[in-house]
């Protein structure tokens, strides 16, 4: 990618189980570029996505964490592992349950964050935005869709959901509006580097 932007950021999103994002965005969340592959292999299409998103002048990684998809987990979290040895940067965390509860409209103070889990479930998460953070109310569980009413507090994912009252927000714009909490967090430690898988 000519022309990159310096001092930003490369946030990778490997998590759902039908669809691979990448972002390259400024440390406040503002979106530079960004790739989105559906129903694709994830490694050819990881080594695509990043060669055309560039990595000269990163000043960081981000990498979604989980709940997800164990193997799209795996090798997006290898993926950003390489790329901060590579290049000397950091590596950052933030939940694929945070990334969802990111596309909820900026007025709303409590969401449903939702992510497929195959089977009929669905990984969840209650959110509150308090003072312009988002924090995670309770523990983040696995779900029956069919057990998911239309809110309070009101549903939103980035996956197509048989639930009430859903609202689907965009994958690309999410993972960029999650780079600042993840880099206001210590970096990953990187020896025993692991996601976060929920029964």
């Amino acid at each position: 990618m000519s022309g990159a932007a310096a001092g930003s950021v490369l946030a990778i999103d490997t998590a759902s189980r039908g669809r691979l994002v990448a972002v390259r965005a400024l440390p406040g969340g503002e979106l530079v570029a960004a790739r989105t592959g559906d129903g694709v292999a994830t490694l050819p299409w990881l080594d695509r996505a990043l060669f055309e998103l560039g990595t000269e002048g990163l000043d960081a990684v981000v990498v979604v964490t989980g709940p997800g998809s164990y193997t799209g987990l795996r090798a997006g979290m290898a993926a950003g592992l390489g790329l901060v040895h590579a290049l000397g940067i950091p590596l950052h965390g933030v939940s694929s349950l945070e990334v969802v509860a990111r596309a909820a409209p900026d007025g709303e103070t409590e969401m449903l964050a939702l992510v497929e889990a195959g089977r009929g479930g669905a990984y969840a998460g209650r959110f509150q935005r308090r003072e312009g953070r988002l924090e995670l109310v309770g523990d983040a569980c696995r779900v029956r869709l069919a057990a998911v009413a239309a809110g309070p507090p009101a549903p939103v994912s980035l996956d197509a959901l048989d639930v009430p009252g859903l609202r689907r927000g965009d994958p690309q714009r999410a993972l960029a509006a999650a780079i600042p909490a993840a880099l206001a967090r210590p970096p990953l430690p990187l020896p025993g580097l692991a996601a976060t898988y929920l029964d």
